[in-house]
């Protein structure tokens, strides 16, 4: 059977590819939704009644607030004063029910300003509240405190919690249309928000961005046993040598240089170029992944190999091409109509896994040398725009940038994966550089151990996905303690890199993977068959 590079199939170029992975070099590990989530100030309002305001949204205690917290439902009331400084009329308490049943509890909703916080809860107690909802002047909640009412403060016997302008309004705005068609009040509980500290989505989180590295890996060295094995898939799956990018050392330099202003580019004017960026995420992933079902097509059907259609504008296309472009589009145009509900993560993350497959497979590191330059530059990249840009642009560049600059919009070049059991929802990400850049030294890792004639339990692919998983692991937990958002290269560096020239120094080869030369240890290959393995006169940079 043919190789690749004999096949006239039609691929990506790899300035394109390259381009379109500019966006991801660094995405920052976050959790969504950026709600604070500070436990011991945080109240969860489920709000049951009207239907279309039902849901969980996030409230903050007042240090005066009183515990505990009543129980069951609470009708929202709003009074003619809307700031609640002034005794409430008799009409702003909820009346008895049928059969002289006692009248629901309820919750007053009152605007911040002209009165102190605990006049305000003192005012709604006095009218019988069980609770006070402040609402602030904007989308920032301060937490409130009883300031010189300290005496009074100690009188409050009702909880208060702040919530946000669009929030306090659509809850104001919902209690005056109750009293003004006579329908019933709108309806809600409340709770202390707790979290654990690990959320089993981080888990899947983890074991998916390990997955991809060692898949792509493997994608990326299926070339090594070509000239063993024809006919295999490995052979299907090789990449040709004019399609493989082998990063130098400029080219490591101008991946922090071009991602560092593109980020900048992006933070002020994400508003133009969000849909830029979700189209190219598009292109690039339906490309990419009708590109695989191309290779698998023609694989398990030979007869498609020499198989055209001429298109206009296109040329001559393989059929087989054209079978594996329909659910390549079916998946890009579901995750384009469900990308901003919480059906839309499954797709958008069949799109970055085969982003991310494909570009290990096509960018490839020579060395070791080359490696450490690359994600050194990129470690301290990670650093400066995660924690020291805000010195310089008052918010971290990195985060506003990976969670949409407030468009609404989500930058897609990110795994995601739903928080499971947070009444909050909202999903955990991950950058696709995150995935990639280790990826990149994985592979390259991988390519050496074969061309090394070594088991994988003798190499170093093994000991780097390892140091992979567990520095994902301690981004994580970084993530959970410091509640916010963080430089993932920071902890994968030193977990992928780090660990590789630990062993490489123990056993006296880090000038081999500083050079890409491979290992000549005969007696490490325990359980394989000298005829998997390529001659040893290949190096890493080549290709069978």
């Amino acid at each position: 059977a043919p190789t690749m590079s004999q096949q006239p199939t039609r691929r990506p170029g790899r300035v394109f590819r390259f381009l379109l992975a500019v966006p991801a070099l660094r995405l920052v590990v976050a959790d969504e939704p950026a709600k604070a989530k500070n436990e011991p100030l945080t109240a969860v309002v489920a709000v049951h009644r009207p239907a279309d305001l039902s849901g969980n949204y996030p409230g903050y205690f007042a240090t005066f607030s009183h515990w505990p917290l009543p129980k069951g439902d609470l009708v929202m009331r709003a009074p003619p004063d809307n700031l609640g400084c002034e005794e409430y009329p008799a009409s702003v308490v909820p009346k008895p029910g049928i059969l002289n049943q006692p009248a629901p509890p309820f919750v007053a909703v009152v605007d911040r300003g002209v009165c102190t916080f605990v006049q305000k809860a003192r005012m709604a107690q006095k009218a019988g509240a069980v609770g006070v909802i402040v609402v602030s002047n904007d989308e920032t909640v301060q937490i409130m405190g009883a300031a010189n009412d300290t005496a009074e403060a100690d009188q409050v016997g009702v909880f208060v919690i702040g919530v946000g302008k669009t929030l306090g309004g659509r809850f104001r705005n919902a209690s005056l249309d109750a009293d003004t068609k006579g329908s019933e009040p709108p309806a809600m509980s409340i709770t202390p928000y707790a979290s654990s500290l690990l959320n089993i989505s981080e888990l899947f989180l983890i074991c998916l961005a390990t997955l991809l590295v060692a898949l792509g890996a493997f994608f990326s060295t299926a070339d090594v046993k070509v000239g063993n094995q024809p006919g295999s898939f490995s052979t299907a799956l090789a990449p040709p040598e004019e399609e493989v990018l082998e990063v130098d050392s400029w080219l490591a330099v101008g991946f922090c240089a071009v991602g560092s202003g593109f980020l900048v580019f992006l933070f002020f004017c994400m508003h133009y170029m969000i849909y830029v960026i979700i189209f190219c995420f598009c292109v690039g992933g339906a490309s990419c992944i009708a590109q695989f079902g191309a290779i698998c097509i023609n694989h398990f059907a030979p007869s498609m190999r020499n198989r055209h259609v001429d298109i206009p504008m296109f040329g001559p296309v393989m059929h087989a091409e054209l079978i594996a472009a329909v659910p390549a589009l079916a998946i890009v145009i579901t995750w384009v109509t469900l990308r901003n509900t919480p059906y839309g993560w499954l797709f958008q993350d069949i799109i970055g896994a085969g982003f991310l497959c494909w570009l290990q497979r096509t960018l490839r590191l020579p060395n070791i040398k080359v490696a450490c330059l690359l994600l050194s530059v990129m470690f301290f990249f990670d650093i400066f725009w995660v924690f020291i840009s805000p010195l310089f642009f008052h918010e971290s560049v990195m985060v506003r940038v990976a969670t949409g600059g407030g468009t609404g919009e989500s930058v897609p070049m990110l795994l995601r994966i739903p928080t499971i059991g947070d009444p909050f929802g909202g999903d955990r990400l991950l950058g696709f550089g995150d995935i990639a850049l280790p990826g990149l030294l994985v592979s390259c890792l991988r390519r050496h151990d074969l061309l090394s004639r070594r088991s994988i339990r003798r190499g170093y692919f093994l000991p780097s996905l390892i140091g992979y998983f567990v520095g994902l692991n301690v981004t994580i937990a970084a993530l959970c303690i410091m509640r916010m958002g963080q430089p993932a290269l920071l902890y994968l560096v030193p977990g992928t890199l780090g660990t590789t020239l630990v062993i490489a120094a123990c056993r006296g080869e880090v000038h081999l993977l500083w050079d890409g030369i491979p290992a000549k240890d005969e007696s490490s290959v325990e359980e394989d068959s000298a005829d998997d393995y390529p001659s040893e006169t290949q190096g890493i940079k080549g290709a069978p």
